[in-house]
């Protein structure tokens, strides 16, 4: 397995790409190349957290069941996961570029079908559609990094790239509301229309191709999709990518349930709730900080090690607290403000550790990452409504279970190391 000590790009990886950065006036590690990275991270919690104020106003306006305006959320993620198979193999054999600026043009395409729906199934057929144009960007900006980066330089990169990406679910929920409560459901929309012309425009200038021809594979698409097979069957690489979906799905949990937990029953105003979603988010940008500070003195997997358990203990403390009658928000706040907190530097470091695994198939692995990471999260937020009336119990406990699954698989994960598999 790769030792994250190494923290130098390769000699036969990175420097071409970082050299075609610099010709065109970007630094490989400036502000510039994060915030585009960043952004192209955004696509997915942008486009569910801006238009959730109005899911209420939509299923009025179309004079239909919440339900099937709700429908709206799960299609979307089926798009997100489903389309990342597909831009992992094309990214690997085409570069980055052009599935990153096709993926932008059919984003653009579903959110200006979805601004103009006529009624609800146009609407949901357009998130789906819109959900594979928004794939394109977390796979390729996990993608590039790896173009560039290895070892903790790529950890310490993805942490920065993760801070830009969580501004959005940090945002995105306020400006929402302000925007539906001022000009309607659809200006969320609108917003993201505006979103993928901003996003082509950066990609246009200020992201030359870091996957150039040479070191491309020759190998047809049906065969770069088998790598897919390779690293499901390799214990390392399930135990990286169980790991950060887990994690992901216990802030996916949170994602779902928190709505009904701060209006039902903290008592927090519906207005208010973007606010308190947004002080949790926080903990993201600086569990991210913090990783991005110390990840070149320990290593991705020390890092990993130390979300992953601070993840556990804060989410079980929760649940605990909230199976013995505990419901009021003071005390509740700090162990969940560190369980959703630890996300951001756990994902940062299962990404690097993966993909510092397989540097000849990035994309497909970072597609492989963005299956595990949307799909378990989507089981996760399923599982916080199915399981009853209570949604602070439903919440905290699947919380703690995603936390436990999540610390089973970074134990594995360092029995496997030590034994050199």
């Amino acid at each position: 397995m790769p030792d994250d000590t190494r923290s130098a790009p390769s000699a036969t990886a990175a420097p071409p790409a970082r050299s075609e950065l610099r010709r065109r006036g970007v630094r490989p590690d400036g502000l510039g190349l994060v915030v585009i990275l960043g952004v192209m991270s955004a696509f997915g919690p942008l486009s569910i957290d801006l238009y959730l104020p109005g899911l209420p106003l939509i299923a009025r306006d179309f004079a239909v069941d919440a339900s099937l305006v709700q429908q709206s959320l799960s299609l979307f993620f089926l798009g997100l996961a489903a389309g990342q198979l597909a831009y992992g193999p094309l990214a690997d054999r085409y570069g980055r570029r052009p599935p990153l600026l096709a993926g932008i043009v059919l984003y653009f395409a579903a959110s200006l079908v979805c601004a103009l729906a006529p009624d609800v199934s146009t609407l949901n057929g357009a998130r789906l559609v819109q959900g594979l144009g928004a794939a394109a960007g977390p796979v390729l900006a996990r993608a590039v990094v790896r173009d560039l980066y290895e070892g903790r330089q790529a950890a310490r990169m993805m942490s920065f790239v993760i801070l830009v990406m969580t501004i959005a679910p940090l945002l995105a929920p306020v400006i929402g509301g302000w925007l539906t409560a001022s000009l309607g459901w659809r200006a969320a929309f609108w917003c993201l229309v505006a979103f993928a012309v901003l996003c082509l425009a950066l990609v246009q200038q200020g992201l030359p191709e870091t996957h150039p021809p040479a070191r491309r594979s020759g190998a047809t698409l049906l065969r770069l999709t088998a790598a897919y097979g390779p690293m499901l069957r390799a214990p390392v690489a399930l135990g990286y990518l169980l790991c950060g979906g887990m994690t992901f799905g216990a802030l996916f949990a949170y994602v779902t349930g928190s709505p009904f937990v701060y209006t039902e029953v903290f008592g927090v105003p519906q207005s208010r709730f973007g606010y308190y979603f947004a002080f949790n988010v926080l903990g993201l940008v600086i569990g991210n900080l913090i990783n991005g500070r110390l990840v070149m003195r320990y290593g991705y997997r020390r890092m990993l090690g130390a979300a992953v358990t601070v993840m556990f203990a804060a989410s079980w403390l929760l649940a605990g607290l909230t199976l013995g009658g505990e419901t009021r928000l003071a005390v509740l706040a700090a162990p969940l403000f560190l369980a959703v907190g630890t996300v951001g530097m756990a994902a940062a470091n299962t990404v690097a550790g993966l993909l510092d695994r397989y540097p000849q198939n990035a994309g497909a692995a970072s597609a492989l990452f963005g299956l595990f990471q949307f799909g378990l999260g989507a089981v996760t937020g399923s599982a916080v409504g199915a399981l009853g009336d209570d949604p602070l119990l439903a919440m905290t406990g699947v919380m703690a279970g995603a936390a436990t699954i999540a610390m089973g698989s970074y134990i594995t994960l360092r029995w496997l190391v030590r034994r050199g598999i």
